[in-house]
């Protein structure tokens, strides 16, 4: 791959809206996809296993992820960030992440015995080591998927993403059916990083050349270290929930907790996955233009506020149907936990995408101290909230979000064409309409009794956004915003249906 096919910034810009549009697009559609498989694999593995065989590869993927976040060293987001690039520089990048995916691998699995000593449960030892593997797994694609992700290829990283979890669920639903207990979700877990990895491979056309001293990387390495740094610190702090839950409860609270914010995440990262993960290449190349950095960024937070704080909502008030729908009466005891959550999942994707415009503009020295800031004050929170078990965790984490949401927005937008009325503006409409449509349907709820999950889910899951869609109309401007906003939906529904029914994409030029 030539210099000039992978430093294509300027073709990018000029279809910046459409690129945009279309990788969203199919990204949602591998969202749709890849849910329905979770969803239909959560079904029957909640009914085929207990919450204590989700609990014990929780623990032990809760410490992975938290070693995992090291594996990239921030390399992806340094391609991705650049605004020209080699191809010496990308091998020599791939070659670090391929070493620290081993090191990582042999460092976790020679850890596997402190764990189950930890932890006072032998079967972790065998689970660490399985589990070890997907560390090497992940260092052979961060730079392939950068590259892709840097020339808005987001058709070939979306099919890649829907196969790895079709066929992972697959093998997690047999072994299941099989009756090989929590040795279905390990093997879930391990066959999703081999189907990414090859998949990856196949569909990237960039190959790495040998490692060249001097390439120029250092200052690449130093914005990764910000990256992973903020990375290490954040997924610490909120995967200690995980792991002292396990450490002074057991097994089956840390099933409950993760299934619980696993049902949450699911229908709105539908819409959050797609949207954030085009927009860190796509700020990236405006970072020199900041009247269509701010307009570019204004139209995605409002679209995504628009989507996402109605369906939290939703989720929250039907929790119990939900889980009962989906995971089972054994699961209860996750309803509170889910409504919990929920509080602090209203404004952390919007969070999120602060963190993005950080990135975008250069400022990974301020990311990584915002991470410090946070790790500390949310490790604090967890220790005391975990005193209380299960729901003592949920209330922390939660807590913690709101408190320091006004505080991450301030940090975040400082020296940057954003601004934080901007944000709040954003979120405003979609939050007041959202909160009278749940009162609504809450109040509903007491008069019309329904004795069935299914049928209070069909219902509502119709009458909801009529309710929604009716307070917009209600709020001043709401009519105009609300064209606009349905005006999106309708362009990105256009471009959905063509590119399910026409999902060939371009191809990635060869070196």
């Amino acid at each position: 791959m030539g210099r000039s096919s992978i430093n294509d910034v300027e073709d990018t810009k000029r279809d910046l809206a459409g690129r945009s549009l279309r990788g969203s697009a199919s990204l949602f559609a591998s969202e749709v996809g890849s849910n329905i498989f979770r969803l239909l694999g959560t079904v029957v593995m909640a009914r085929l296993l207990t919450p204590e065989h989700f609990g014990l590869v929780g623990m032990v993927t809760a410490l992975a992820a938290f070693a995992e976040m090291f594996k990239d060293l921030g390399l992806g987001t340094a391609t991705i960030q650049q605004k020209e690039i080699t191809h010496e520089q990308i091998s020599t990048l791939f070659w670090v992440n391929v070493a620290i995916g081993v090191g990582f691998m042999l460092a976790f699995a020679g850890c596997a015995s402190l764990i189950s000593r930890f932890y006072g449960d032998e079967r972790l030892f065998w689970i660490c080591l399985a589990i070890s593997s997907t560390f090497v797994f992940g260092g052979l694609t961060v730079q392939h998927q950068a590259v892709l992700r840097r020339q808005m290829n987001f058709p070939q990283l979306a099919s890649i993403q829907f196969v790895s979890t079709a066929v992972s669920m697959v093998v997690g639903i047999v072994l299941a059916w099989q009756g090989l207990e929590y040795w279905a979700l390990v093997w879930k877990e391990v066959s999703r990083g081999v189907v990414q990895m090859s998949g990856t491979w196949v569909v990237s056309q960039w190959r790495p050349g040998l490692p060249v001293r001097g390439a120029g990387v250092r200052n690449m390495l130093r914005m990764g270290s910000h990256v992973t740094g903020f990375n290490v610190l954040v997924f610490a702090s909120k995967f200690l929930d995980q792991v002292l839950l396990g450490k002074l409860w057991g097994a089956e609270p840390v099933g409950l907790y993760k299934q619980a914010g696993q049902l949450l995440r699911m229908p709105v990262n539908l819409f959050i996955y797609p949207v954030t993960y085009v927009m860190t290449p796509a700020l990236s190349s405006l970072q020199r233009d900041p009247d269509r950095y701010r307009s570019y960024f204004n139209r995605v937070v409002s679209f995504l506020a628009f989507i996402y704080i109605p369906l939290i909502v939703y989720v929250a008030a039907y929790s119990e149907s939900l889980i009962t729908l989906v995971l089972g009466e054994k699961w209860v005891g996750a309803v509170p936990v889910l409504q919990i959550l929920a509080l602090g999942a209203i404004v952390e994707p919007i969070a999120g995408t602060c963190g993005i415009v950080m990135i975008s503009c250069g400022r990974t020295k301020d990311y990584f101290r915002l991470g410090v800031a946070q790790s500390i004050v949310q490790t604090f929170a967890i220790i005391v909230g975990v005193m209380w078990g299960l729901y003592g965790v949920a209330v922390a984490c939660a807590v913690f979000t709101l408190v320091s949401f006004p505080f991450v927005l301030w940090f975040s937008c400082k020296d940057t064409p954003i601004g934080v009325g901007l944000i709040y503006q954003a979120v405003g409409r979609p939050l007041i309409a959202s909160g009278f449509m749940s009162v609504m349907l809450i109040a509903l709820s007491q008069y019309v009794r329904v004795h069935s999950a299914i049928v209070e889910i069909g219902y509502s899951m119709v009458l909801a956004p009529v309710l929604y869609l009716g307070i917009w109309l209600l709020l001043p401007g709401g009519k105009q915003r609300l064209v606009e906003q349905l005006s999106h939906v309708h362009r990105a529904r256009g471009e959905l249906t063509a590119r399910i029914w026409s999902p060939a994409a371009q191809p990635v030029s060869s070196q």
